[in-house]
Order: C-alpha cells, then structure tokens, then sequence
C-alpha cells in the first residue's frame, strides 16, 4: 500500500452496498472515488453496512458494524455516506467530522415504482422513512454530492424546504456558500481507454452467434425500467432483422437486500409468451464481475435502455450507459432523462418516445442495416467518454477534500427539529416601522398596516370555521 501524505485529510466512505467482485452502481462509485482520492494522498478507507470480500493495496476496505463504527469516524477527518442509513444512526449528526453526503441516486424517487403488493400502510410507511432519511442527510450535510442539474434542484429544492437555502452563519461570507453547498459529480468512466483482451457473448452465450447483431442491456432490470416495450420492439424487429439478439447483462442484484422488483419476472414471462426467451432474448442470470463487464460490452453492436416516463426518469442518472458511452456502443433509449439530453447534445445514438413499441423497433432495424451512421455514433461516444472519466468528473470532490470545511449554511430541520427562532418584539416593530418610514413614507406604513389587520382577519375567520366544523363531532 502507497504510504498516504500525513498532511492530506484521512477520509472515511461508508455505503450500505456489498464489496464484492459483483460490484453494483454505489459500491462501484465508491470504489471509483477512493481510488482517486488515494491517487491524491489521501488515507482512505471504505466502510460497508454489508459483506466485503473485494480487496485492495491502495486503501483499506472493512466492515462497519457496532464494535468499530465510531472509531473509525473518529479516526477520519472526512465522512461521505452513501445509502439510506443515516437516519437510524442519530450519534454520526453530532460527530465533528466533515460530513458528506452522496445523493447521485434519489432513491426515494425509485420507490415510486415499486408498490406493488403493497398495502397503502405499508407504502405511507416507506415514503415516510425515505423521506426522513433524506431529511436527516441534507439537514447535517457539509456537502452534497449530486449528478446533473435536474438532480441539483431537486436537492436545492429539499434543502430550502428544511430551512437550509439561506443566508450563511458569517455575515461577511460569500453568497456563493449555498451553491457550493450541492456540488455535480456524476457518475465516470474509467480513465484508462476501452481495450478489452476478450469477448464473452458471441458464440459462448448459448443462442448468440458470431454473426448475430447484439443489443445489450448493461445493467440489472428493476421495476423503474420499461424491458417489456423493449422485448416487444424486438419481437416486431425480428421480421426485418432475423439475426437480432437481446442479451441483458444481468438479472439478479448483488444485493440481496434488493428484492421486490416484479419487472425481471415479467420480462422473462413476456420473452417465452412471444417465443423469444433463450433465442431472440436472452437474460445473464448472474451478475458480472465489475472487472468483466467490458469483455460483454465489447460482443454488442448498441447499447440499450428502456424506462417509464415520471420523475425517477427525470432525474435519474442511468450509471451503466456511461459503460457504453466507454465502450463506444450507440445508444438507443427512451425520451426523458439527462441521457435524452447527452444524445441530442453529443450524437452518439438516438431516442424514442416512452412505450412506443413501433418506433423503438425501426430505431433498431436503421440502425442495424446502417453502418456508416453506427460509426458516427460510437466515434461520438468515445469523444464524450474522454470528458466524463473518473477523474474528470471526481474533480469537485477531490478539490473540497484538499481544504474540507463545515458548512457555512445552518444545519437546519425545519420539518422534525425546528431551531428556536425568536418571536418578533416591539423593538422589532419600531425597527421596521422606521425603515417603512425611510423607503416609502406614512403611505407605505398605511398599507403596511392595513395589510396586517387584513392577515390577522382572515387568520380569525379560519379559526372560527374550523372551530364550525369540529363543533358537531364534539
């Protein structure tokens, strides 16, 4: 292990993911980002809630549990978290540290499409924990850790909710604090460039050949995603392209804690009611190994990914098709999401409506029998991958832990802990009643008043009617 720089921060990620060889989208960022702070010096360890079997000589990757989690907080200068288990572990919000919170994935925003079976109980009670956990992170947050844009306003958007987007504790301090507060660090690709020594798809997947044209879903099927408009485009497209093949990458989570999801199910259900299962569509019933995935990637001709249209989509961030995006495979998906956006800005595939079955399949059969267009697009690709590595995109991140600080903002819950704020005094009332004098005259301080006693008024006759509407229940 390379001696870390005594001077530098020691940083502490924890995660609620196994590290494992099958790394899933979070622990494979958090494996991305400790490589890259460890490049820059820094002491780091990775801390998971689950099992760790994945090791490395470049920092240190253990377990926390009950007998060493807040040793190892202690120990570090920095603390990122990842996951929704802050809330249940109330004694990290008073811990010292700088506290860092990666929100890439709203994960509250995944639930919204995962009720099924579910009584209406059960589900109130999810949204409140997740919402609570959110609260928790954003209300103690140092800084947050965000993907794109979308997802920046969304976050800025919850922080003001918890009374959090306002002025900074020192007067004199730069306003720039608060945008500062939530940073964009997206998701990368690897620094080093595509080069896979083998294949693993043609002709080793029983049902796909050498000649067949691959399209591969590059990540796992959960109930957000839409594979079912995507098996029938295929269906429809087989009658033009015989040879067409779907091959999704992976079916079953690494996660075990991730279960519930009814879409892999009825993909496969789907793919044997059309006759496809096993010949036009096939499904890798194991996660690959995240050191493995490029040889898969480099046996497809495109890359594809299907979703619902609604809010998960619009501020998603879809991890793996930034694997094609390295790869340099086109991409074809539905409209929607910061992915539609990449693609109209950079021109490395196409999109479609959401759930159209009959566009999705003529985006396909183009794009099969058109060569010239699928060299463009992955030549576009590979320029965008050359922007987004890890390094590059890591870059605000490894900035703020050079110099890491408290937040400026006041850690503020305005929703389950609301800081004492004093009540406004005659003295307030004299104060303003001489700036009202100033800026506008006795006018301004008439329709001030009467403004006032219309309010106080109007806060009486709720009061009465709601008083009306409880009396016969009495």
């Amino acid at each position: 292990m390379t001696a870390p720089h005594p001077d530098l921060p020691r940083i502490l990620i924890v995660i609620g993911e196994p590290v494992s060889e099958r790394l899933a989208g979070p622990a494979i960022r958090a494996w991305e980002i400790a490589t890259i702070l460890h490049a820059e010096g820094h002491a780091v360890t990775i801390a998971s809630l689950r099992d760790v079997s994945r090791r490395t000589d470049d920092f240190d990757v253990v377990e926390f549990g009950p007998e060493n989690a807040e040793q190892l907080v202690d120990d570090s200068d920095v603390v990122l978290f990842q996951g929704g288990f802050y809330a249940s572990m109330p004694w990290l919000r008073d811990k010292p540290q700088v506290q860092v919170m990666d929100l890439y994935d709203p994960f509250h925003l995944e639930f919204l499409h995962r009720q099924h079976g579910m009584e209406k109980a059960e589900v109130d009670r999810v949204f409140a924990e997740l919402t609570t956990e959110l609260n928790a992170q954003l209300s103690r947050a140092d800084l947050v850790l965000c993907a794109s844009d979308r997802q920046r306003d969304l976050w800025i958007g919850q922080l003001a909710a918890l009374g959090r987007v306002r002025p900074p504790l020192e007067v004199e301090a730069d306003a720039a604090v608060l945008d500062d507060l939530v940073r964009i660090v997206p998701f990368g690709v690897p620094d080093s460039a595509f080069a896979p020594e083998t294949r693993a798809i043609r002709g080793i997947v029983p049902g796909i050949g050498h000649d067949d044209f691959v399209l591969i879903w590059g990540g796992g099927i959960y109930d957000w995603f839409d594979p079912l408009t995507l098996i029938r485009a295929v269906d429809h497209a087989r009658e033009h392209l015989p040879n067409l093949r779907l091959f999704f990458l992976a079916k079953v989570h690494p996660n075990a804690g991730i279960d519930g999801h009814a879409v892999p199910d009825q993909a496969v259900a789907l793919a044997k009611e059309l006759g496809l299962y096993g010949t036009h569509v096939v499904f890798n019933e194991e996660w690959v190994a995240y050191d493995d995935r490029a040889a898969y990637l480099a046996d497809a001709d495109l890359g594809v990914t299907t979703h619902h249209a609604g809010l998960e989509t619009r501020f998603s961030f879809r991890t793996r098709n930034l694997d094609y995006v390295w790869a340099g495979l086109p991409l074809i998906t539905t409209e929607g999401d910061v992915f539609e956006d990449l693609i109209l800005r950079h021109g490395f595939g196409a999109t479609v409506p959401v759930g159209d079955v009959e566009a999705l399949s003529a985006a396909i059969v183009a794009a099969a029998a058109d060569d010239e267009t699928r060299a463009r697009w992955s030549a576009a690709a590979r320029e965008l991958a050359a922007t987004m590595t890890w390094r590059a995109n890591l870059a605000p991140l490894v900035e703020f832990c050079r110099e890491p600080r408290r937040s400026s903002v006041d850690t503020w819950n305005l929703v389950t802990a609301p800081p004492p704020v004093l009540p406004r005094t005659r003295f307030d009332d004299v104060k303003t009643l001489g700036r009202l004098l100033r800026t506008g005259g006795p006018s301004l301080v008439a329709e001030r008043l009467r403004d006032r006693r219309r309010r106080a008024a109007l806060a009486a006759v709720t009061a009465s009617e709601a008083d009306a509407e409880e009396e016969p229940g009495a």
